[in-house]
């Protein structure tokens, strides 16, 4: 079969998920693939990616099939079959992600968001109401640093129907897509997720916790576990967050899984990807790992002392970022007024402009 003929795949995201993603599919050669890469899309034009990865080894002047610097530009090598969304996710941000791959959406794809979060299918499922939505919760240790991939753990990704009942045409869509990604010898894993609700609140548990306060406090997780942290913050918000995902009926074996994440990094000095951006002082996921299980446990009764804070905390983090990068810019003579006041006028006037 020649290359225009194979199912076309479009992964939108370069960063160290996306680029391995695009790497599995092109490996495989059982599809046409194009890669969206922005900022350094020239570079990746001249000079390729280099891969040092744990699975396929050190490679040189890497690129997929098609390389296009937008989603517009994408839309050229469509019409597409998966577009694979591993982008950030921030519905606070310049654009969602939503309006970001519209241009490359038609009638025959599907949509597999490969990203962190809850209730990210929502606001797809509302754009995209005639596509397939599938959850793509990916295991990996991988980072982009100027086209050079450092993939020190394994690709593995869950893959599932974020509906609760699949249809038979969407099983097949999934194990089409499992076809054309899983490499042979194992370099690779992939299966069917059939409870993808549970997969995502359970990475969730690591995320909610451990994202927020490291971008709070600039600092490394170990960092934060040599001063005590696991006890007076760590546990206490993991257990929160169990009991939000206990409300919505996910039943998560409580102490196994804190465990498993509270011991996860050990030997390892890591810093999450939010502290990781806010270091770059670029924006965080902070909606779509902590704000909407809030708004889950406020919905459903749910008493999250710790994680309230914690998000309020960071929530100025992110308002910080907002302003230095120009996304927000504060009037202070609209704040000269009672400081009781300040937030309400802060929503009405700035936080959904």
């Amino acid at each position: 079969m020649s290359l225009a003929q194979l199912p076309k795949v479009l992964v939108v995201g370069s960063g160290g998920v996306g680029t391995i993603a695009a790497l599995s599919l092109w490996t495989r050669k059982r599809s046409n693939v194009t890669l969206v890469v922005r900022s350094d899309y020239q570079k990746i034009i001249d000079k390729g990616f280099t891969i040092n990865s744990c699975t396929y080894g050190h490679i040189e002047n890497w690129r997929p099939h098609n390389v296009a610097k937008s989603v517009e530009d994408a839309a050229k090598y469509g019409e597409f079959d998966y577009i694979i969304v591993t982008t950030k996710n921030i519905p606070d941000g310049k654009m969602t992600c939503e309006e970001i791959i519209k241009p490359a959406v038609s009638d025959k794809s599907t949509i597999l968001l490969m990203q962190n979060g809850i209730g990210i299918d929502t606001p797809m499922h509302q754009a995209f109401p005639k596509n397939v939505i599938l959850s793509a919760v990916t295991h990996i240790g991988s980072t982009n640093y100027n086209g050079i991939i450092e993939n020190k753990g394994p690709d593995n990704v869950f893959l599932g129907d974020f509906k609760k009942e699949s249809s038979p045409k969407v099983r097949q869509i999934i194990e089409n897509f499992i076809h054309i990604y899983k490499n042979d010898n194992d370099l690779n894993f992939i299966r069917v997720d059939e409870n993808v609700s549970q997969t995502r609140w359970e990475k969730l548990i690591y995320n909610s916790v451990f994202n927020p306060v490291t971008a709070i406090l600039n600092i490394d997780v170990t960092r934060c576990q040599i001063n005590g942290l696991n006890d007076s913050i760590f546990r206490p918000a993991m257990r929160e967050l169990i009991s939000i995902a206990k409300s919505e009926g996910v039943e998560i074996d409580e102490e196994e899984k804190i465990e498993k994440f509270i011991h996860i990094g050990d030997g390892l000095f890591y810093s999450p990807s939010m502290c990781v951006d806010q270091k770059k002082n670029q924006l965080m996921e902070l909606e779509i790992i902590l704000g909407n299980p809030l708004k889950i446990a406020a919905k459903n009764g749910v008493s999250t002392p710790i994680l309230s804070l914690i998000y309020g905390l960071v929530s100025v983090v992110q308002f910080r970022i907002k302003e230095s990068i120009g996304l927000l810019k504060i009037n202070e003579d609209d704040f000269k007024i009672d400081s009781d006041k300040l937030h309400d006028v802060y929503l009405e006037k700035y936080a959904h402009k």
